[in-house]
C-alpha cells in the first residue's frame, strides 16, 4: 500500500533534513513559520522517521526516474538516425541535467583512497549499506549499533593518507553512514570531499578542511613569505562551554561532543561583547535562552593535551534572562553602555519581545516591553542616559528611544521599511541626535521634549544597499558600506564622498581608536584611519582626510572577512574568516603578527562552509579592554584567545 504525503510530512522531512545538516538556525524560522513548535513530540509519524529520510525518498525517486527511462527506451523502436538519436539524447538527461557516467574527480580520488582500506570492511559496510537501504520498512536500529557503525566509519577515515599534499580530511561525524543511501546503486551522490563550487545533496558538518597556516598576501613587491615570524596562537586558547549543567563539561571525545552539540544544551552564539573596561568580564547570548556574563581569569590558557577541547573548569557566570522566559527563547540584540555599569539584553520569545537591563553583576534593573519582535539593534547613547532600539512594527519599523532606569519612551516610525528585506543600522552622534540607515535610507534623528523628529534625509542613490554606520566624533564624518562593495564618508551637510573599496560586498566597517589627546582634536596633519573588510577576502585601512581615496594599505585573508576588530589603543587590527584569524600591527602590514586557525571540533559546526552561505552564521570577534584577549565565537563554540604583544 502507498503510503501518502502531505504537508507536515514534507515540511518534516525537510526540518529532520536541517537539524542533521546543522542548519540550526534555518530549522528555528522554519518552525516559526510552520507554526510547529516541537515537530518531533507533535506530529505522530515522527517517531517512525529515520535518519537520512528526506535523501532516502530523493534516491529511490531517482532511482525509480532511472527505470522508468530505461523502460521507455525499451519500448520505444526509432523510425530512423535522428529519431533514435533523439531519444539517446533525452535518455542521458536527468532531473539535474547531463548524466554523469562516473562520479565527479574528487569523488574518484576519495574512492581510490578508501578501497584498500575497507577490503577488510567489506561486510561491515555492506551491513551498513543494508541497513540505511532498509530504511523505510526495518525497524530502528539500537542507540547501540549506530553509535558503533560510526565510531567504525571515523576510524577508517582518519586513516585517510595526504592528496597532493594537503591535510587529510578532518572526520566527518554526521551519522557514520558517509557513503550514502543506497550507496551501490544510487545515482545521487552525498557528501563530495571538495565543497567549492557543489552542490551537496547533504552536507556534512565536518566537511571542511582545517585551514593550513597561511602564507599571509600583501600588496607589496616581494612582501609576506617570512610565515616562520608569525606567531602560532592556538595554544593560547580558552574554550568557553556555552551549554548547562553536564554540558559544561569538558570533553575529549568528538563523538560525546556532537552528541552535545546536537542537544538541547547546546545553543547557537550569536553576540559576543567584553566589558568596556574590565577585561575579566565577558558577555555573550543566543538562542536557547542563552544570555551570560563570565568572569573571565586574565591569564587562562588552555591545557595544551586537550587538543582544542574545552579544557579545565568553566568559568563562573551569572545568567541575564528573567525566570519566565522560555528556555527557546532567542536574544536578538545585546549592548553595554560606555562605562560598562549596565547592559541591555533584548530577548524573543513565545513572539513577544522585551528589552532588560542589567547591571554589571546581574541584577535587574528594567524591563521594557516590544510591542513586536525581534529587536534587531541596541544602541546607547554617549551620556549612557538613553538606549535605542530597532524593531518591526505593523508592515513598517518602529525606532523607539528608552530612557534608563525609567518607564518614559519615544517612537518614531518608518512605515513601509521592510526590515527583513533592508535591516537598519544606526549610530549615535551626541546624546540626542542619531543617524540611521539601511537600504537606500540614510537620514538624522533629533530626541527633544519627549518626541523623536526628523532632521535631515541624506540624499542617496536607488540601489544603494547601505548596510552599517560607524560614527566619529573626532571628525563629525559618518561612514557607510554597501553590498556594492563601495565605503562613503559622509560630512554634516549630507556631502558625499564615495571610496571603491572591495570588489564584493562591504562586510566589516571600523575606525581607528584614538588617544584621549586624539579625542579631543587632531593635530595637522595626523591621519584618521578606517579600516574596511570585504567578501573578496580583502581587509583594507583608508585615510579618510586624504583626498586621493586610495587605500593606506590593505591585506588579503582569502576567504571572505566576516568580522575585524581593532586594539583598544588602536596599535593592532584583528581580521576574521570563517576559518582563521590574522593580526596585524597598524602600519606594518607586510607580515601579521599573530596567526589562530579552528581545529576541528563539531562545535565550530557549520556545513554552510561555501561563501553564498555563510551569512546564516554570526561570527563575533572582539578585544577586551586590555588588548590582550580576542573573543572569537561562532555556532556553539567559544574561543578566548591569548595576545600578548610588547
Amino acid at each position: 500500500m502507498k503510503e501518502y504525503l502531505d504537508s507536515n510530512r514534507v515540511n518534516f522531512l525537510i526540518w529532520r533534513y536541517l537539524i542533521e545538516g546543522n542548519y540550526r538556525e534555518t530549522a528555528v524560522k522554519f518552525q516559526k513559520e510552520w507554526h510547529v513548535e516541537e515537530p518531533h513530540r507533535q506530529l505522530d509519524f515522527a517517531q517512525h522517521v529515520k535518519t537520512h529520510a528526506l535523501v532516502n525518498v530523493i534516491n529511490k525517486g531517482l532511482l525509480y526516474n532511472s527505470l522508468e527511462k530505461e523502460y521507455v527506451r525499451s519500448q520505444q523502436v526509432p523510425r530512423d538516425a535522428a529519431a533514435a538519436a533523439a531519444l539517446a539524447g533525452a535518455m542521458q538527461l536527468g532531473i539535474f541535467g547531463p548524466l554523469l557516467a562516473h562520479p565527479p574527480p574528487h569523488q574518484q580520488d576519495h574512492q581510490q583512497l578508501t578501497e584498500e582500506m575497507d577490503q577488510d570492511d567489506e561486510t561491515e559496510t555492506a551491513e551498513e549499506a543494508a541497513t540505511v537501504t532498509a530504511v523505510t520498512t526495518a525497524p530502528a536500529a539500537t542507540g547501540g549499533e549506530v553509535e558503533n557503525n560510526r565510531k567504525r566509519q571515523i576510524d577508517r577515515q582518519s586513516q585517510l593518507p595526504l592528496l597532493n599534499g594537503s591535510p587529510a580530511k578532518r572526520p566527518r561525524l554526521s551519522n557514520g553512514y558517509e557513503n550514502g543511501v543506497d550507496a551501490a546503486t544510487t545515482p545521487m551522490e552525498l557528501d563530495g570531499q571538495n565543497n567549492h563550487g557543489d552542490n551537496h545533496a547533504y552536507p556534512s558538518p565536518q566537511e571542511g578542511e582545517q585551514a593550513p597556516t597561511p602564507t599571509p598576501r600583501t600588496d607589496g613587491p616581494e612582501q609576506g613569505t617570512q610565515v616562520e615570524k608569525v606567531e602560532e596562537l592556538a595554544t593560547e586558547t580558552t574554550f568557553i562551554p556555552l551549554g548547562s549543567g553536564l554540558d559544561d563539561a569538558p570533553t575529549s571525545s568528538p563523538t560525546t561532543a556532537l552528541a552535545r552539540m546536537n542537544g538541547e544544551g547546546a545553543p547557537v552564539l550569536m553576540h559576543c561583547q567584553w566589558h568596556p573596561r574590565d577585561p575579566t568580564i565577558l558577555a555573550a547570548a543566543g538562542t536557547d535562552a542563552l544570555a551570560r556574563i563570565w568572569n573571565v581569569s586574565r591569564g587562562a590558557t588552555t591545557d595544551p593535551a586537550s587538543e582544542g577541547h574545552v579544557n579545565g573548569v568553566a568559568p563562573n557566570f551569572r545568567t541575564l534572562v528573567e525566570d519566565d522566559i522560555q528556555p527557546r527563547a532567542t536574544v536578538t540584540a545585546m549592548a553595554w553602555n560606555e562605562d560598562g555599569s549596565v547592559i541591555a539584553v533584548a530577548t524573543d520569545s513565545e513572539s513577544k519581545a522585551r528589552i532588560n537591563l542589567w547591571t554589571r553583576d546581574g541584577t535587574h534593573l528594567e524591563r521594557f516591553e516590544v510591542p513586536e519582535p525581534p529587536v534587531i539593534k541596541l544602541r546607547w547613547n554617549p551620556n549612557n542616559g538613553a538606549i535605542l532600539g530597532i524593531a518591526p512594527d505593523n508592515g513598517g519599523t518602529l525606532i523607539t528611544v528608552y530612557r534608563a532606569y525609567t518607564p518614559n519612551s519615544m517612537t518614531y516610525f518608518l512605515p513601509r521599511h521592510d526590515l527583513s528585506l533592508e535591516p537598519l543600522d544606526a549610530t549615535w552622534t551626541s546624546d540626542s541626535e542619531i543617524l540611521v540607515c539601511g537600504g537606500d535610507l540614510l537620514m538624522a534623528l533629533k530626541c527633544a521634549n519627549g518626541e523623536i523628529t526628523e532632521m535631515k534625509k541624506f540624499e542617496t542613490r536607488e540601489g544603494d544597499g547601505l548596510t552599517q554606520i560607524q560614527f566619529d566624533k573626532t571628525t563629525s564624518l559618518a561612514a557607510t558600506c554597501n553590498e556594492r562593495g563601495f565605503v562613503d564618508i559622509w560630512d554634516q551637510s549630507g556631502k558625499r564622498r564615495e571610496i571603491e573599496a572591495h570588489c564584493d560586498a562591504v562586510t566589516a566597517l571600523a575606525w581607528q581608536p584614538l588617544t584621549q589627546r586624539q579625542q579631543q582634536q587632531l593635530a595637522p596633519g595626523e591621519e584618521r584611519l578606517l579600516a574596511s573588510g570585504g567578501e573578496d577576502g580583502a581587509i583594507c585601512i583608508w585615510n579618510v582626510l586624504s583626498p586621493d581615496g586610495k587605500a593606506k594599505c590593505s591585506m588579503t585573508m582569502g576567504l571572505p572577512i566576516v568580522a575585524l576588530a581593532f586594539t583598544p589603543d588602536g596599535a593592532f587590527i584583528a581580521g576574521a574568516t570563517s576559518e582563521r584569524i590574522l593580526i596585524w600591527k597598524v602600519g606594518d602590514h607586510s607580515i601579521p603578527r599573530a596567526s589562530w586557525s579552528r581545529a576541528p571540533h563539531p562545535g565550530w559546526l557549520s556545513p554552510r562552509m561555501n561563501p553564498e552561505s555563510d551569512e546564516e552564521d554570526e561570527h563575533c570577534l572582539g578585544w577586551d579592554a586590555t588588548g590582550h584577549k580576542l573573543a572569537y565565537g561562532v555556532n556553539s563554540r567559544l574561543a578566548i584567545i591569548n595576545f600578548r604583544y610588547q
